[in-house]
């Protein structure tokens, strides 16, 4: 979003602002490059923020407003019928991964904060294993929750018997929240 008279800005910066307060599920950001975003639930959403930012909250003053970008999300529906393989620099390290989904209710969980990369690991094992029947082994092993620390994503170590595997952790825990927050892996 931005103002067609560069007077208006003040009145954009202050709607944005009102908008953002008056909708729980508006976020509005402003870029480096002077760039205004508004993200919202949808197409609709938008369409209504944008004229209620023009009409209420900038009293009217006429605003440019871009093509809307939709980003796109995506989820594990069954266990990969693949497993990926990754090497190391120097080919003494390999890692096997596969994904699967989560038990049902896990992520809705993760998000309302029941279970937390927060929690001691063996409290959110025994949880995990009590009310999503997860093996309370794998459990203990989450190495991080993704994207941001926080969110309902997680790699964990399956492997058995493999020393120095925590050697490498940071690395793999970083790889994964980036994956993650880059969005659709297909």
């Amino acid at each position: 979003v931005d103002v067609k008279n560069p007077q208006d800005l003040p009145k954009l910066v202050e709607g944005l602002k009102r908008l953002s307060k008056s909708d729980p599920l508006v976020v509005c950001t402003s870029e480096e490059s002077g760039e205004h975003i508004i993200a919202g639930a949808g197409e609709l959403h938008l369409e209504i923020c944008l004229k209620d930012l023009a009409d209420d909250y900038m009293g009217g003053a006429p605003i440019k407003v871009s093509e809307p970008v939709v980003s796109y999300r995506e989820t594990c529906t069954e266990e990969s019928s693949q497993i990926c393989l990754a090497k190391s620099a120097n080919n003494h390290n390999r890692l096997f991964c596969n994904a699967r989904p989560f038990p049902d209710q896990l992520a809705e969980a993760i998000d309302e904060g029941t279970i937390s990369a927060k929690e001691d690991f063996k409290t959110r094992a025994r949880k995990l294993a009590d009310d999503f029947g997860m093996d309370v082994g794998e459990a203990r092993k989450i190495w991080g929750f993704a994207p941001d620390g926080t969110g309902p994503n997680f790699v964990l170590d399956a492997s058995k018997g493999v020393q120095y595997l925590n050697e490498i952790k940071d690395s793999v825990v970083s790889g994964f929240q980036w994956a993650m927050k880059e969005g659709p892996i297909a």
